[in-house]
């Protein structure tokens, strides 16, 4: 039954932030997600290296779904930790992409190209 209901409706590649929000939306009241758990989970799995194209790590992102939370185990206190510092980094990251953003002068587009992203950002 449970099997069934979690069945995918759609064949969906998860790769970026939109398609991994979608899934978890989708998942949501099967697992008892909240809409701030959902957010963590997602943006944490943030690749930091591509931040503005929101690519999603696909090996952090399982790793919210193959650790076993119940107990207090090393390998559970790391992870809550490093995703405690990749939140923090995420977050850090976009205010200064957003202030970069704004203070852009002609095509904003630019922030989006590899050139902008290895470079210009420093």
């Amino acid at each position: 039954m449970v099997a069934k209901f979690l069945k995918p409706k759609i064949k969906l590649k998860i790769h970026n932030i939109k398609t991994v929000l979608v899934k978890l939306n989708e998942l949501k009241p099967a697992i008892g997600f909240t809409n701030d758990e959902v957010n963590i989970i997602a943006y944490s799995s943030i690749d930091r290296d591509w931040f503005t194209n929101m690519i999603v790590m696909q090996g952090d992102f399982l790793k919210w779904f193959n650790l076993n939370f119940e107990g207090e185990s090393r390998e559970e206190l790391d992870f809550i930790d490093n995703k405690l510092s990749q939140w923090m980094a995420v977050t850090t990251q976009a205010a200064k992409c957003v202030a970069k953003y704004d203070k852009m002068t002609g095509d904003k587009e630019e922030i989006l190209t590899a050139k902008w992203w290895e470079v210009v950002r420093f």
